[in-house]
């Protein structure tokens, strides 16, 4: 049985060492068997990225995982950055950057935000937002212009946060989401979720948190965006600052951040 170490938050100190036990284990493998699986006839079934494993033969490393299957057969395997050969640090940058891998990451390694050279324009100086906001904005079928899909995920210190979409209306737009919690009496707890979204044309938008409902694990809700988006903006920066969790207001920091392209539209 192979136990993939799990880096948890240091003010989570109960969950801090848990380890994961696999049933059908990860082993070390090269680019070279990944590439003779596949030659084989093998299909990769699910890919995860972490910047800090724990396997052995890892040593701290960032390392891809990868599952892969065949009939009814199932491999496991994991490949490290050694830092010897492109070819890996090419895969892993591959996998990283690819918006439908699971990504695993602590704070110290996400990307430094950048910052424009002025502050974002606030939404009440260059458009119109529904008051009361957000009960008021109109989300009716009729007002749909576009539906972009999304489905991007990150995880920091194992909670993790996915978009799926974004609906377009006449006077806003509504991006749904989901979070999980390290722990399922976590998930429970979680009171808000704090975020801001950005266009590449430098305009901030009026952002609310609606419909949240639990389902199993998992915080799933929508974030109303107003005012409506205007014509020729390509992309979105979504990011997800923190979530408060517990009546005694634990916060949890991220950020997640989710940039987009609007060109479905």
């Amino acid at each position: 049985m192979t136990s993939l170490r799990v880096y948890h938050r240091t003010r989570r100190p109960l969950r801090t060492g848990a380890t994961i036990e696999y049933s059908d284990p990860y082993r070390l493998g090269s680019l070279g068997d990944l590439l003779e699986m596949l030659i084989d006839g093998w299909r990769i079934d699910h890919l995860h990225y972490a910047d800090r494993c724990g396997l052995e033969g890892a040593d701290e490393q960032p390392a891809a995982f990868l599952g892969l299957v065949r009939q009814e057969q199932r491999e496991f395997i994991y490949l490290v950055d050694d830092g010897r050969g492109v070819s890996h640090r090419s895969v892993l940058a591959m996998f990283k950057e690819h918006p439908h891998v699971w990504k695993y990451r602590t704070p110290p390694t996400v990307e430094a935000l950048s910052v424009p050279e002025s502050p974002p324009t606030p939404a009440t100086e260059w458009g119109q937002v529904p008051e009361p906001f957000p009960e008021t904005m109109n989300v009716c079928p009729t007002a749909l212009r576009a539906v972009v899909p999304i489905n991007q995920t990150q995880s920091i210190d194992g909670v993790t946060a996915a978009l799926t979409c974004l609906e377009s209306y006449e006077d806003g737009a509504r991006v749904h989401f989901l979070v999980h919690a390290p722990d399922n009496d976590a998930t429970r707890d979680v009171l808000a979720v704090d975020g801001v979204v950005v266009d590449d044309k430098g305009r901030m938008y009026r952002m609310a948190v609606t419909d949240e409902r639990l389902a199993g694990a998992r915080l799933v809700g929508t974030f109303a965006v107003a005012p409506a988006i205007p014509a020729g903006v390509s992309m979105l920066t979504l990011t997800i600052g923190s979530l408060r969790l517990g009546t005694g207001g634990e916060t949890i920091d991220g950020p997640w951040v989710f940039r987009f392209s609007l060109d479905a539209q």
